[in-house]
């Protein structure tokens, strides 16, 4: 009967963590409220963690990942200084035009 009982706990088991692991990956309530803020904040820790490594292999030289980091930090800005004017939001032209700077970094770090 032990054995009987065990494949069916098992797989009770891996249903349970299957369903669960969204939840794992669910949105805080802050980026849920505010989700371009969230993708602007994720896109410019990427690129700062990129320009880092880019520097590290020896693609960029220090002087220049030094003024990629001022170019990313001034997106951040921008969107701290937009989003205390728009009740903590950031509008969808305000977003794109920031999404496009940010793009633009990283082609520059590609270079």
């Amino acid at each position: 009967m032990h054995s009987v009982l065990r494949p069916a706990w098992l797989s009770m088991l891996t249903a349970g963590a299957m369903l669960s692991t969204p939840l794992a990956f669910a949105q805080t309530p802050w980026q849920a409220a505010h989700p371009n803020r969230a993708q602007v904040i994720q896109r410019a820790d990427r690129l700062d963690h990129r320009i880092d490594h880019a520097r590290f292999v020896g693609e960029i030289p220090p002087w220049r990942a030094q003024a990629l980091h001022r170019q990313v930090m001034r997106v951040r800005w921008q969107q701290q200084a937009v989003a205390q004017r728009h009740d903590g939001g950031l509008p969808r032209a305000q977003w794109l035009a920031l999404n496009r700077r940010e793009a633009a970094i990283s082609r520059e770090i590609a270079q």
